[in-house]
């Protein structure tokens, strides 16, 4: 199952029972806080200077146990093998719920990696509608859900990625949704989300000469 009535919770976030959006922020802000403090960067990807998302999926059983995990995609240099090695050392979870049974839930989860002071590709460009600015306001926002995204390469040529990761983040929540440039159903839920002074930001994976680049753009939700 990949959808079901109330999704799997991280753990430590019990005292938000009754509080399910409360919950399921600091469901988000414990899970980022677990990579994070959990995550060691490969020696050959830094050799190597690979930066980039790897994509895993997992099951969360009714037991709340992490299962089956696999890579979905990977950059290499150990990274595929360090975001397994995070999963494998999660702690229990709150089991999904449907109908009101505890269910299997399937999940993709997004590891980033990224090497300190170093950043991804600025040969390529993420161009979402005509928005042109590092700010957006939720009218833009909605303006622009049916605006697919693109990435001009360095000549200004249209390519396209092989995968388009949408994350938000504001103070302790953490979403993000993939899709193909095309806004998928999900980004648009988590797009109409956004609230001032959270921060969005676009991911694109491309796939050049069989090699993976990561191109990013950053906006700051404002009101205007």
């Amino acid at each position: 199952m990949v959808h079901a009535d109330e999704m799997p919770y991280f753990s430590g976030c019990t005292e938000f029972d009754k509080k399910p959006e409360e919950k399921r922020e600091c469901s988000n802000y414990n899970l980022v806080s677990f990579i994070s403090s959990h995550l060691k960067y490969p020696e050959e990807a830094k050799r190597e200077g690979l930066e980039g998302t790897v994509i895993v999926s997992f099951v969360i059983t009714k037991e709340g146990k992490v299962e089956d995990p696999y890579v979905l995609k990977d950059i290499g240099g150990g990274c595929g093998e360090e975001a397994i090695s995070i999963l494998k050392n999660m702690p229990l979870w709150e089991s999904g719920i449907d109908k009101g049974e505890k269910v299997n839930v399937k999940l993709n989860l997004p590891v980033k990696f990224k090497l300190s002071g170093a950043g991804v590709s600025t040969k390529y460009r993420i161009l979402w509608g005509n928005i042109k600015s590092k700010t957006i306001t939720k009218k833009e926002i909605k303006e622009n859900l049916l605006e697919s995204i693109l990435v001009k390469g360095p000549y200004g040529e249209d390519i396209s990625p092989t995968e388009v990761i949408i994350a938000y983040e504001r103070k302790n929540t953490f979403l993000d949704a993939i899709g193909k440039g095309k806004i998928s159903t999900e980004q648009k839920r988590l797009l109409k989300k956004a609230k001032k002074k959270g921060i969005i930001t676009i991911s694109a994976t491309l796939q050049i000469k069989g090699e993976f680049i990561e191109v990013d753009r950053e906006f700051e939700v404002v009101k205007r």
